[in-house]
């Protein structure tokens, strides 16, 4: 049995990307940045765009990435069909249950939008 976060369960391409950053809706945290956009008849996707503009230490990248992924996998049974792109915004650094925390609100508020 694996816990990782399968491959269908991935945002892959870069015209899956485009098609969210088109259409999707944003919400905005302080530490993350959320867009989302229904799908027809899927489960929820996950994608991670992580600048290295805003984080410039791969290590910062990787503990973002990771956060946000663990955070989409244990939620997403309570996620309807999105698609969702989440990005880090420039920030000071915190606890990960706080990041955690922040990113499961912003699924919740991009989706009831």
């Amino acid at each position: 049995m694996s816990f990782g976060l399968a491959r269908a369960a991935r945002i892959l391409k870069a015209n899956e990307y485009t098609h969210v950053f088109k259409g999707g809706t944003l919400a905005r945290g302080k530490h993350w940045q959320v867009i989302a956009r229904p799908l027809k008849a899927s489960k929820p996707r996950l994608g991670l765009a992580i600048s290295k503009k805003v984080h410039r230490l791969a290590i910062d990248r990787n503990r973002f990435k990771r956060i946000a992924r663990e955070t989409f996998r244990l939620q997403r049974q309570y996620l309807d069909s999105w698609d969702f792109v989440v990005m880090a915004r420039k920030s000071k650094p915190v606890k990960n249950p706080i990041l955690s925390a922040e990113l499961l609100d912003l699924f919740k508020k991009v989706t009831k939008k």
